[in-house]
């Protein structure tokens, strides 16, 4: 049931469902973004694709952030927003059964931390409970933002390799940290990957030593060479973070809570000058998977 206790962007979403199809959704559902801290160590952050769903005799997609674009078939080219749900849609069944679909992203793209796989889990979760089962997997099943997405635990992060799925203590809260993400608002470019074996060694440390010994194994997984992130995570470094890197336009830091009032501060100052708007800063915990919404 959908009340005033429900998130203001699921309520949206719901509302805007019923504006496009003229009715109220059958389902809705959120998956989490699955932030890549390290390739194959991963946590889910607050914020992902929601995506109502209900019955039709045909196919309907239609997203809250590319609303200019109205609503789009399975027929015909597919926009970009929709590539994902279509592709989900479509290995549901054959043919496709019969849905309404809004989708929500609650992230920008430009921050580069959307990898289509919140947004798949999302559409997944609600075709599961609209039609039942799929019948077979879909290309993004595997991904280990997907997987994270549908499997993760509060202070926890997950390590996956395609044939397995453990959760790691990864208690911030208990520990006085925080992830911090710097949004630079740049374009961003396609993620390069981590050294083998980095994922595997810091969850050994993180089971050894705590959440804290993850920072210099950020660090060590940084590319430099591309000046405006290499100075976001020098001046958080310099403020007291434990570690980071870039991750698509952002940079991650692991920060403790107490200095993340000197480390906003720092940010600001140092980067806003070469910046067209100051950097958004966010502060996130290793959330759990959500049970539906409706």
């Amino acid at each position: 049931m959908i009340g005033l206790a429900t998130s203001p962007e699921i309520r949206m979403t719901a509302y805007v469902f019923e504006r496009v199809h003229g009715s109220p959704p059958a389902t809705i559902h959120r998956a989490l973004i699955g932030l890549p801290l390290l390739d194959g160590l991963t946590i889910a952050l607050p914020w992902g694709t929601i995506a109502a769903a209900g019955p039709s005799a045909g196919h309907s997609l239609y997203s809250v952030n590319h609303h200019t674009d109205g609503v789009a078939s399975l027929s015909g080219p597919v926009p970009h927003w929709a590539r994902e749900s279509a592709a989900v849609l479509n290995s549901h069944a054959d043919p496709a059964p019969g849905t309404h679909l809004v989708i929500n992203r609650e992230i920008p793209a430009e921050t580069g931390l959307l990898t289509g796989a919140e947004t798949a889990a999302a559409t997944f979760l609600a075709l599961r409970a609209l039609h039942g089962p799929p019948a077979g997997p879909h290309p993004l099943a595997g991904h280990p933002a997907y997987r994270t997405a549908l499997h993760a635990r509060a202070a926890h992060a997950v390590l996956t390799t395609p044939g397995t799925l453990e959760h790691v203590p990864f208690d911030l809260a208990a520990a006085g940290l925080r992830i911090l993400i710097v949004d630079l608002g740049a374009r961003h470019s396609s993620p390069l990957p981590t050294p083998p074996g980095a994922a595997a060694r810091a969850a050994a440390a993180l089971r050894v030593s705590g959440p804290s010994a993850l920072g210099p194994h950020l660090t060590d997984a940084h590319t430099f060479g591309d000046p405006l992130p290499d100075r976001a995570l020098r001046t958080a470094l310099d403020a007291g973070a434990l570690g980071g890197r870039k991750i698509g336009a952002c940079v991650v830091a692991l920060t403790p809570t107490a200095a993340l009032p000197e480390i906003r501060r720092a940010l600001t100052a140092r980067l806003t000058p070469d910046l067209p708007r100051p950097p958004r800063l966010l502060t996130a915990l290793p959330t759990p998977a959500e049970p539906p919404h409706l």
